[in-house]
């Protein structure tokens, strides 16, 4: 499995179609009972400063199914005066810097060696990228591109992405929009380690996509968001560390030091005095020196909601 697709849940990740029954009155009931019943949502408050602030993890692909958004999540997003992400991809600063983060020419297809380049190629040709930009990319960015592409071919689309989701309404809404992070922090993650480790982590990519393990990860993760688990996004954070043992420095820049950094740009928030909905990676919400365990260090109550909230 593949390190960088973490990126597209972790990094920058709901449906709630009821079960077919066979009469209406059987339909009726079955109604009711899912209306009785809590379902856990990946949406945190967390209290204690000078206004609320409510996390809620996103998935950064996903499908049409994943909307709408639960009624919960909702009611909390109109309620907020401001919205915080990670990075604003519609920037165009943002999306320039992404796509144009390259090393040196032909570099990439050097370093990989011809068998490893064809593979490469083979599993990103469906983005239609000309080989020169390819290989003009960094191993970590070529990374990203083969779970791109995965994730293309699996039905996921970042036009899909519930950060996108809510960075769309807030500029519809006329909603303040704040990022956590700048471009280049999110680049230094993707790209810690050394050469050989990056390059390493580019080939786990690559057999992940060929055997199908990346595939089966993503839908994974997407799974897991869609059930508010949060313990089930940790297990497969934790799953891609163990298969792929190059990436650990890049993995613990990802995670443990950009949750450190985004935790104490949230506690700035709360404790500015306007009420904040902030959308981050749902990675980065579950598990070991999550966000959520960050803010409660630091003083403020932290609670997970449920949907009949």
């Amino acid at each position: 499995m593949s390190s960088m697709h973490t990126a597209l849940v972790g990094v920058r990740h709901s449906s709630w179609a009821g079960r077919a029954v066979r009469v209406a009155a059987a339909f009726g009931l079955a109604a009711c009972a899912q209306l009785a019943l809590a379902a856990p949502l990946l949406l945190w408050e967390v209290t204690g400063g000078a206004a609320p602030v409510w996390l809620f993890g996103s998935v950064h692909v996903c499908r049409s199914d994943c909307y709408p958004i639960p009624p919960a999540v909702d009611a909390r997003f109109k309620r907020a005066d401001l919205l915080a992400v990670e990075l604003d991809p519609t920037r165009a600063e943002v999306s320039s810097a992404m796509t144009g983060a390259g090393g040196e020419s032909e570099a990439l297809r050097s370093q990989l060696g011809p068998s490893d380049w064809k593979r490469l190629v083979r599993q990103v040709e469906s983005m239609g990228l000309p080989e020169e930009m390819l290989a003009g990319l960094t191993a970590p960015m070529a990374s990203v591109f083969v779970a791109m592409a995965v994730a293309g071919k699996s039905g996921l689309s970042p036009l899909l992405g519930v950060d996108l989701h809510f960075i769309s309404r807030a500029q519809h809404d006329g909603k303040g929009l704040v990022e956590l992070e700048t471009v280049e922090r999110q680049m230094q993650a993707l790209g810690a380690g050394s050469p050989r480790e990056q390059l390493d982590s580019l080939r786990a990519s690559i057999r992940a996509a060929e055997d199908g393990t990346l595939k089966a990860s993503l839908e994974e993760v997407v799974a897991a968001w869609r059930r508010g688990d949060a313990a089930g996004l940790s297990a497969a954070v934790t799953k891609a560390q163990a298969a792929d043992p190059a990436s650990r420095t890049m993995f613990k820049d990802l995670f443990d030091r950009r949750n450190r950094e985004m935790a104490d740009a949230i506690a700035s928030l709360a404790r500015g005095g306007r009420s904040v909905f902030v959308v981050v990676g749902s990675g980065h919400l579950a598990g070991a020196g999550s966000i959520p365990g960050l803010l409660a260090q630091r003083g403020f109550k932290v609670r997970q909601i449920d949907s009949r909230e």
